[in-house]
């Protein structure tokens, strides 16, 4: 074996003792990454996922408010007296059978329309189904908490960032780290929540709004990339457009 190659491979020790003391030093096992969904926050994660489901059934607050306007003009017209119903003009005297039946047709339409709109208003006061509120609470607490150690253990150790972080806070500022810490906690809190793994974007495509579930979570969006926004404003860089 040439001196060159001794040197090399003493190198390469150096590296893996390096490397080894790092790994002892945090208790022996590999830090998970920053939206990684390990064991200790596996319940947790399910938990939203089946509050999730259970809000994609549900009608957003503008359906909702539009079924109720529905609902009303269509018992209004029903409360009219025959003739003034959905246009009519005479009523139904001295009409010949023919003449009745779309009129009536009409307004058997109308019932059914207010009736299949009602019971979906009812059923928004029915039982969600799913984890209850008080499950839903302790299952975002639990990944806040986690979330935090591991990014209040990635930057004490100087691991390097992924890229979807850095995309979205940039490296950490001096001498007031705070407000990219904040953003940066919300990133991986929404990417846990939500189940974001897109390896570029930080919070993964913009939601859709057809639910419950996706009109909430478009607001947590916004908030998050507004929260960017101002991150990036006060380091004086150009605003960050999500």
């Amino acid at each position: 074996m040439t001196e060159a190659s001794i040197d090399q491979l003493q190198a390469q020790i150096g590296e893996l003792r390096e490397q080894l003391a790092a790994l002892v030093k945090r208790g022996g096992r590999a830090r998970p990454g920053l939206d990684e969904v390990t064991e200790e926050l596996a319940d947790a994660v399910r938990t939203l996922a089946q509050a999730h489901d259970a809000e994609r059934r549900q009608l957003t607050l503008d359906q909702a408010n539009a079924l109720r306007k529905r609902v009303g003009e269509v018992k209004t017209q029903l409360s009219k007296s025959q003739s003034r119903r959905f246009g009519g003009g005479t009523g139904f005297v001295n009409m010949t059978p023919t003449q009745v039946k779309p009129k009536w047709a009409s307004i058997e339409a109308a019932q059914r329309s207010v009736e299949a709109d009602t019971q979906k208003l009812e059923a928004l006061g029915i039982g969600k189904g799913g984890p209850d509120k008080d499950q839903v609470t302790a299952a975002k607490a639990r990944i806040s908490v986690v979330a935090k150690q591991r990014l209040n253990d990635a930057m004490a150790a100087g691991d390097p960032l992924p890229v979807w972080l850095t995309s979205a806070v940039g490296s950490v500022p001096k001498p007031n780290p705070e407000p990219w810490a904040k953003a940066a906690h919300n990133v991986i809190v929404y990417r846990l929540e939500h189940g974001v793994t897109d390896a570029i974007l930080p919070l993964g495509g913009k939601p859709d709004t057809d639910d419950a579930y996706g009109a909430r979570r478009a607001g947590e969006w916004k908030k998050v990339a507004e929260e960017l926004n101002k991150l990036h404003a006060l380091g004086g860089v150009n605003e960050y457009k999500l």
